[in-house]
């Protein structure tokens, strides 16, 4: 876990650099000075873009990062890889685009009659997936040469600083909506050819194709894996999507506003995850070339149980402060408590799934993840159809909630089965008895002071009860060993 420790540290730190100036845009600009529809807007061009990206993707990505070490060569030409990788997401970007030409008319006429401007804007999706697909390519490449951090810092902190001075420009009225929507599209250029410069000046980038029997049959058996992940993981990027655009088709870009800034909020509670599984995923393949079973459980069971703790006390961060954010934002923003509490449980789930995905993914039975998949999306689906008429907004969050647990049950069973590899233990309730407890205790504080004082008292008062108790009862040795190392570092020690 050293590696995976180290750098996921260093970006988590990234991570909550740029939600804090995430946070300044999405919860004080966007909603003060753009209105619901607008805001709508911004919100899912960059989601419907991510999806865009991953179909063009045609798995590409995922092959990378899992055949990387069969690839690799002391003389850092890794068997042409980069080339023949670049070209296929070339490939997969302009039949993506010429198929979603084709059905350009009716997806417009689909979003017509309640968010007539996506369809308005809907072309800029072109250039927004174009950038949103290589720079998903280079983070890739540099996660197999295990090189996270730069990705990190330009996506999550830069990326939000240059928007931020967008929003404040248009504020100040110095550039209109129009102006504001093409700026919009082309900051997002900007992290893409960073990671290009980047990636070009580590030196294990080679341009020109290499040809050889070894070559042939690496790429043939990488291009399988590649299309099985196309078909099975492209549904995780499909599902955060399905939602939004369902609701923006059936209730408007109003509503998918306030849904997307939830969504928004709840992705806080993801970032130390995503920060983990991004760099323990070489670590796995490397520990599956191994045949290290008993590896695979101890990081499984590590990143499951961090993931438990660090989420159930974001969760409760930002729920026992909800009234504090909705104080800085209008009031219809308000009616979107119950979208954060259902995205929220979901995500908890998520979190404590720990790895199995990657695990699975990256194994032998990858293949299975495409089944699971399907049932993903057609669940997802089904129920945002069944739930988003009746609840609205609220209907939406709780088909992705209902979703995200069903899936993430079918694939810890089946890597269970399969691999005799699950992450969970019984005493991990005692985390969610010890949330529930605070939740309700939460729910009698009185309002103390102003916005900044009892949003501190509140954070604090989380902070001490929750967090006191984990590191006490020592439930993770592995995050009580990053507490004492940072709190040796300032001179106080706790343990002996």
């Amino acid at each position: 876990m050293g590696i995976v420790k180290r750098n996921s540290i260093a970006i988590t730190v990234l991570s909550y650099l740029g939600i804090v100036v995430g946070y300044v845009n999405k919860i004080l600009l966007f909603p003060n000075f753009l209105s619901e529809e607008q805001v709508g807007l911004a919100n899912i061009l960059v989601a419907l873009a991510t999806m865009y990206a991953q179909f063009s993707a045609l798995g590409v990505n995922s092959a990378v990062v899992k055949f990387f070490p069969y690839f690799r060569t002391p003389d850092r030409r890794h068997n042409g890889l980069f080339f023949w990788s670049a070209l296929g997401v070339s490939a997969g970007f302009v039949l993506f685009t010429i198929l979603f030409l084709l059905l350009r008319e009716p997806v417009t006429d689909y979003y017509a009659r309640k968010s007539p401007l996506l369809s308005e804007y809907c072309l800029l999706l072109i250039p927004l997936g174009l950038t949103t697909l290589f720079f998903n390519f280079f983070t890739s490449w540099l996660q197999a040469l295990n090189r996270t951090v730069v990705s990190s810092f330009v996506y999550e902190v830069l990326l939000r600083l240059l928007i931020t001075a967008e929003i404040s420009l248009y504020a100040l009225g110095t550039i209109d909506f129009r102006q504001f929507v093409a700026g919009y599209v082309l900051i997002y250029f900007v992290p893409t050819l960073i990671l290009l410069l980047y990636t070009l000046g580590t030196g294990e980038v080679r341009l020109r194709p290499v040809f050889s029997p070894r070559v042939r049959r690496l790429v043939s058996v990488a291009g399988v894996y590649g299309l099985w992940q196309y078909l099975g993981g492209t549904s995780m990027y499909i599902v955060p999507v399905i939602d939004q655009s369902m609701l923006a088709g059936m209730q408007g870009l109003a509503e998918g506003a306030v849904y997307t800034t939830m969504a928004y909020m709840v992705a806080a509670m993801l970032t130390p995850y995503r920060s983990i599984v991004k760099v323990a995923t070489p670590v796995v393949t490397n520990l599956w070339k191994e045949r290290d079973t008993e590896g695979l459980r101890r990081i499984s069971r590590q990143a499951s149980l961090a993931g438990l703790v660090v989420g159930c006390y974001l969760f409760l961060v930002i729920w026992v402060n909800l009234d504090n954010v909705f104080s800085l934002m209008p009031a219809a923003y308000a009616s979107g408590r119950w979208v954060f509490l259902f995205l929220g449980l979901g995500r908890i789930v998520d979190m404590y799934s720990g790895l199995n995905g990657t695990v699975l993914v990256t194994s032998k039975k990858y293949r299975y993840d495409f089944l699971f998949s399907l049932l993903l999306v057609g669940l997802t689906v089904a129920t945002n159809a069944l739930l988003i008429p009746r609840y609205g907004m609220n209907g939406a969050a709780l088909a992705t909630m209902t979703t995200v647990v069903v899936y993430n049950l079918v694939r810890v069973v089946s890597v269970r089965r399969f691999f005799g590899i699950q992450p969970f233990a019984w005493r991990d309730l005692g985390v969610v008895g010890l949330s529930v407890a605070l939740i309700a205790l939460f729910s009698l504080w009185p309002r103390t002071g102003g916005l900044v004082v009892d949003a501190a008292l509140r954070t604090a008062a989380v902070s001490v009860l929750f967090g006191g108790a984990v590191y006490a009862s020592n439930l993770s040795p592995e995050l009580n060993g990053i507490v004492d190392r940072a709190l040796s570092r300032i001179g106080i020690r706790i343990r002996k």
